[in-house]
């Protein structure tokens, strides 16, 4: 638990949304709750995210978040993970109404239509395929010392 970024939520306390100001403790590393020195209060390391209401391992969570987005299938994902297929569903769920919220809080005041969306897409994958042949290939040393064009251009 990264504790440095961490914020106590509550109104009342004195640090009411300060960050790194000292008076976040962990309360618990089992149960993920953190302890504000200042109004004496513990609260959810997850509160805010879709992880809050959510009992499994956050690994796993994120495991079948992964697999789903590469497209694998319900009944793989099962398989691999050991989860229902209407569990990854609620999941699946849960990360997109977070998303939206996110996508909503920060995006915001921009007035788009679907052309213009449509548009900016085919300019950043266009854009990619440029930037990718103008990176400058270097030279990149294998295991067994000889040196060999890195494919990726890597800097060193």
């Amino acid at each position: 638990m990264e504790i440095k970024q961490q914020w106590c939520a509550r109104p009342e306390c004195p640090n009411f949304g300060r960050v790194d100001a000292g008076n976040i403790k962990v309360h618990s590393y089992v149960e993920r709750r953190l302890y504000c020195v200042a109004c004496r209060h513990t609260f959810s390391a997850d509160q805010g995210t879709f992880f809050a209401t959510l009992r499994s391992e956050r690994t796993v969570v994120l495991d079948v978040l992964k697999l789903l987005g590469e497209r694998n299938s319900l009944r793989a994902i099962e398989r691999l993970e050991h989860c229902p297929h209407n569990t990854s569903l609620h999941w699946l769920a849960l990360a997109g109404q977070h998303t939206t919220a996110v996508s909503q809080e920060v995006i915001h005041g921009l007035r788009l239509t679907q052309a213009q969306v449509d548009e900016l897409w085919t300019f950043v994958k266009k854009n990619k395929r440029i930037a990718d042949r103008r990176i400058r290939r270097t030279w990149a040393t294998r295991g067994f010392g000889e040196p060999s064009p890195c494919p990726v251009g890597c800097a060193s």
